[in-house]
């Protein structure tokens, strides 16, 4: 039996513009987890989790996720020219509370990562983080062509994650290559495609509060994009883009001032192209958020798409998290005991 512990995500900075190719965004993983266990059987391929009630079902009626990274994964046995094996998957998560309540921690690409990690070790594949990455990769795209990618590259590589979208028309069209092998389309430059592991800020305290209130995302970026000019949008990506450069280079250099100053920028950004666009990014309850983190000294900002789910706030005195933890409480955001989660063994596969 195979079993792979797969961690959640949430976004820093790069909301909205990495939907885009060539889009940069940061991003952490934390520690809750999604397990997926991996065991071989004679003949038949099973899945059981929550979504399926418990119930083992044949993997064809998996949630859709699910079904994409089992076909990436067989794909590459066969290109291999390895044999397809039975197995039966195990999926359970903590990512959500266990009354359904969802915090918007990455369930889809943290079950894809877990997925191809477990069913690719039961082939006997030692596959490498960038590796894992691109393969997860092609499962979501497979499923939404527009989705960002980015929960994929935290859960993959856990810790802190510099990530910048590829050409997904471009991957696709090799994809759908039958003279393509899916060995070569893993060994190959993806184009635009970046992926690798930043350092943590030295000081700052990461706290991370949920509104209570879920988010839909797709709808949110429909409604974004529905509501801003291309070139409105193209101004917002070009300056979003400068924003996470600038967080890079300060996570890079130990530079916690910096780190904090680009963080506040990129929340300015999507705020002002929420109201742009008329879409409410910011709601109240995240407004609150982050102000009572500024009132500390901190900077904080809306995680992921807005509309609700997370916000992530950065203090630099450690003595100040509880107090903003109180203060949050008292506000009805819900403070989440969630700290950046780092693999012992990342085996890290950045591409760049």
């Amino acid at each position: 039996m195979i079993r792979v512990d797969v961690p959640g995500k949430l976004f820093v900075a790069g909301e909205y513009a990495v939907l885009e190719p060539g889009g940069a965004a940061v991003l952490v993983a934390v520690d809750r987890f999604l397990t997926v266990r991996a065991t071989p059987h004679d003949s038949r391929r099973t899945v059981t989790s929550e979504h399926t009630g418990g119930r083992i079902v044949d993997f064809t009626g998996a949630p859709r996720p699910v079904v994409a990274a089992v076909a990436v994964v067989e794909r590459l046995a066969m290109d291999a020219g390895r044999r397809r094996i039975g197995f039966e998957l195990d999926i359970r998560s903590a990512l959500d509370e266990a009354d359904g309540r969802k915090y918007g921690l990455g369930s889809s690409g943290a079950v894809t990562v877990g997925v191809v990690r477990a069913l690719g070790a039961l082939y006997g594949f030692d596959l490498k983080a960038g590796e894992v990455v691109k393969l997860a990769l092609l499962s979501v795209f497979s499923d939404d062509p527009h989705c960002s990618g980015g929960d994929v590259a935290a859960s993959a590589l856990t810790g802190w994650v510099a990530y910048r979208s590829p050409d997904r028309a471009r991957v696709a069209e090799w994809w759908s290559d039958p003279r393509t092998s899916l060995g070569d389309l893993l060994s190959r430059p993806w184009p635009l495609l970046a992926v690798e592991n930043l350092a943590a800020p030295r000081a700052l305290e990461l706290v991370i509060g949920w509104t209570g209130r879920p988010a839909k995302s797709r709808s949110l970026v429909a409604a974004v994009r529905a509501g801003i000019s291309e070139a409105g949008f193209r101004r917002f990506r070009e300056e979003s883009d400068a924003c996470v450069a600038r967080l890079v280079a300060a996570l890079d250099e130990g530079d916690d001032q910096g780190t904090a100053h680009a963080v506040a920028e990129v929340g300015l950004l999507v705020r002002a192209l929420g109201e742009l666009a008329g879409v409410v990014i910011e709601t109240p309850e995240l407004a609150d958020l982050r102000v009572r983190a500024e009132a500390l000294g901190g900077v904080a900002k809306s995680s992921g798409a807005g509309g609700g789910d997370c916000g992530i706030a950065l203090l630099p005195a450690p003595e100040d998290v509880e107090t903003l933890r109180r203060s949050w409480r008292a506000a009805g955001v819900v403070p989440l005991d969630l700290r950046v989660h780092t693999s012992d063994d990342r085996r890290k596969g950045d591409l760049r």
